[in-house]
């Protein structure tokens, strides 16, 4: 059975200025009016903590390892296995593709909860799939802080977040903001 979140997250991200207004092209390469930049959040680890015990709570199901995608959402991983009893994992960038970060290891048959701070295409999301099924592990599902897609799933796994928060994307050569000529500002990682 899932629980309501024990956190006020749109509250959380207001109060610390996360929500910013103008002109992105995110990672995908997809430009954005609205950018929500949760490392204002989980910079301060009391609210981190918070944040990670919310995503965990999202997912009654036993974890043997939280996985972060990227090095940013490392304090995710650590705080959402914190809060799961689990180890904490994450990935890097390895020419191109997704590789677990040193001496770390998902063992075959371990229950592997994947965590996000946003989502927009659900690219990495299912990097981290194919990665963790390649190990021969279950992805058991995927938690983030702000679902931007309102996929709901990523292939055969549930997509789960602490809100929902859809926008408009455009394609740089449609872009409303690029034929305004508003400044462009390049956020997020590869």
């Amino acid at each position: 059975m899932l629980r309501k979140p024990k956190i006020d997250i749109i509250s959380v991200l207001e109060e610390n200025e996360a929500f910013i207004d103008g002109h992105f092209e995110l990672p995908c390469g997809l430009h954005v009016q609205s950018y929500v930049d949760t490392a204002a959040v989980t910079q301060y680890p009391n609210l981190a903590a918070k944040i990670g015990a919310a995503l965990g709570d999202l997912f009654d199901v036993r974890v043997d390892a939280v996985f972060a995608p990227t090095p940013e959402n490392s304090i995710l991983a650590q705080e959402v296995a914190r809060f799961k009893n689990a180890r904490a994992l994450f990935a890097t960038d390895a020419g191109g593709s997704m590789q677990l970060k040193g001496s770390m290891k998902i063992n075959p048959g371990e229950n592997v909860l994947i965590v996000d701070n946003v989502t927009m295409t659900c690219r990495k999301v299912r990097e981290a799939v194919s990665l963790i099924q390649m190990m021969k592990a279950n992805a058991v599902g995927a938690a983030v802080i702000v679902d931007r897609s309102s996929t709901g799933a990523v292939g055969n796994i549930p997509l789960r977040s602490l809100l929902s928060y859809p926008l408009d994307t455009y394609e740089p050569e449609v872009c409303p903001m690029c034929k305004a000529g508003t400044k462009l500002i390049k956020k997020g990682a590869k």
